[in-house]
């Protein structure tokens, strides 16, 4: 049950980054947690308790994507054909 449970933390913290990413890269910088927690699928009752939450994402968020994405691109096998 444990295994289940990284798992599934992982791609929610995957696409987490991933929205945050877009956000970010259109030059929106401030995240709504509730909304967020409500895209990702929490319950609303439980996400309204964060609605008056924001995150800033700031210049070490982008450096942060860079670097992430500079390790996925590297982990792509040499060869291989991207579509």
């Amino acid at each position: 049950m444990l295994e289940i449970d990284e798992h599934i933390h992982e791609r929610v913290q995957t696409a987490m980054l991933e929205i945050m990413g877009v956000l970010y890269g259109n030059n929106i910088t401030l995240v709504h947690m509730g909304a967020m927690m409500r895209l990702l699928g929490v319950p609303d009752s439980k996400a309204a308790e964060h609605d008056n939450e924001m995150l800033e994402m700031d210049e070490k968020f982008g450096t942060m994507l860079l670097e992430l994405n500079k390790s996925k691109l590297q982990s792509v096998p040499a060869g291989t054909t991207i579509h």
